[in-house]
């Protein structure tokens, strides 16, 4: 991990952070974001309540990834708990624990606004995620992908 301290918050504590996810989605993802603009993309950051929660890490006063708990995603009605999605870190800070860091601090939120199941998607072999006890429950499309849909149980 980086020498400097990681620090994770609501992005409601840093709201001037919202811009630089949105051009982060915008340039990550111009399949799903092509027909938004860049205010659009920003304010869907914006847009908080008990069960949807935007995280941002920090690296002294960089902004180097984010996460957010969803209540649903439309993509897989048939899992109605939260969802952990989006998912990012800067390309220079990756593999050096962040998206891990990040994925816990949105179980946390979750758990403590009392879920007790969490689902994610990932595009990505899941097996760094099953050995932290996510569980693979399906496959769904989106858009043109197929993914992994995980379940993690918070608690009883």
């Amino acid at each position: 991990m980086t020498t400097r301290a990681l620090a994770i918050r609501s992005l409601e504590e840093r709201p001037d952070a919202a811009a630089v996810l949105a051009e982060w989605f915008i340039a990550e993802w111009p399949e799903y974001h092509r027909r938004r603009s860049l205010p659009d993309v920003a304010t869907q950051f914006r847009l908080v309540s008990d069960v949807q929660q935007t995280l941002i890490a920090e690296i002294g006063d960089e902004v180097v990834g984010t996460v957010a708990v969803r209540g649903r995603w439309e993509a897989a009605p048939e899992f109605p708990s939260p969802w952990i999605g989006g998912l990012f870190v800067v390309p220079q800070y990756r593999d050096q624990g962040i998206g891990s860091a990040l994925v816990e601090a949105a179980l946390a939120e979750a758990t403590a606004a009392g879920h007790a199941i969490v689902h994610m998607a990932v595009r990505v072999d899941p097996a760094s995620y099953l050995s932290r006890g996510w569980q693979v429950v399906g496959t769904v499309f989106s858009g043109d992908e197929s993914v992994t849909v995980l379940r993690f149980e918070t608690g009883p």
